[in-house]
């Protein structure tokens, strides 16, 4: 079939798309897909389609979503490599989870992507590679709560970002998103934290927590990255507390003995002498000889 033009095969019950379905349609301009049972898309599926601008695969199995609830989930890396006339990609209606990296790489002449309505939760860095004529991308409806550093630094001729009704986490992760953004005044200005508090309206001074030039440790603790994002004491010996400004033995309770902290793992201990019991109210204690 090289030269065919256009394949609608839409309404179907295709489930799976071999590799070499479209090996000789080297000339298609125009494949719809939409309303399968397509849940997966596999890499090379469409690598020979170097004329393909309009390919089409939302709301696979839309009608029948109460019954069945299987449509894309998954698309691998590399799935829609050369595709380099490709103008205007569809995948939205689908249940794809992440965006992983390098999943849309070297569509020179992609126009307008749509993921909106899916199940979307992250977009990984470098998601989207070499498409310096994307202008429109539609992310809303998803349930994504982060996006990566340089996940879209490489989109530098986007004009309209639409990501509504996404729960973003705004804590020290969002930085470089919200970074992203407030260099790029006029697009993404729908995008909100989980608690509905516009990203774009969040001030720097709200993130200095995050900055680890703002971080001090005293007496020896060092500032690290919390599994928030945040900057935070990591303390050594006796000290403890935010700042690590407080010893372990200030409320540590021992009873009638005596506290002092195990010079290797740095741990609050309790020690009393012959004559006086030793005991720690509510708390562990060891006994003394």
């Amino acid at each position: 079939m090289p030269l065919l033009r256009t394949i609608n095969i839409q309404n179907n019950l295709i489930e799976q798309i071999p590799n070499d379905t479209f090996r000789d349609c080297h000339q298609l301009i125009s494949l719809y897909l939409h309303n399968n049972r397509i849940t997966d898309i596999s890499r090379d599926t469409f690598s020979n389609l170097t004329q393909l601008h309009t390919l089409c695969f939302s709301r696979l199995f839309y009608h029948l979503r109460r019954l069945h609830n299987n449509e894309i989930s998954t698309i691998k890396q590399l799935a829609f490599v050369n595709l380099p006339s490709l103008r205007n990609l569809y995948l939205y209606d689908n249940k794809i989870q992440s965006i992983e990296s390098y999943t849309f790489v070297n569509m020179t002449n992609l126009y307008e992507l749509r993921l909106h309505n899916n199940e979307i939760s992250t977009i990984k860095q470098l998601a989207f590679v070499n498409l310096p004529s994307l202008q429109y991308l539609d992310l809303s409806g998803n349930n994504i709560s982060l996006i990566e550093e340089n996940a879209l630094g490489n989109l530098t001729h986007l004009s309209s970002l639409t990501l509504a009704s996404n729960p973003f986490n705004c804590d020290c992760s969002i930085i470089p998103f919200w970074s992203w953004l407030i260099e790029r005044a006029s697009i993404g200005t729908s995008a909100k934290c989980g608690d509905g508090k516009f990203i774009i309206s969040l001030r720097s001074a709200e993130l200095d927590k995050c900055n680890p030039d703002n971080c001090q440790c005293f007496n020896g603790g060092k500032c690290i990255p919390s599994g928030d994002g945040k900057v935070v004491c990591d303390c050594i010996g006796q000290w403890t507390g935010e700042f690590c400004l407080e010893s372990q033995c200030t409320t540590y309770d021992c009873g009638f003995g005596n506290c002092f902290v195990e010079p290797i793992n740095g741990t609050a201990q309790c020690v009393c002498d012959n004559k006086q019991p030793t005991y720690c109210p509510g708390k562990q204690f060891n006994l003394c000889d």
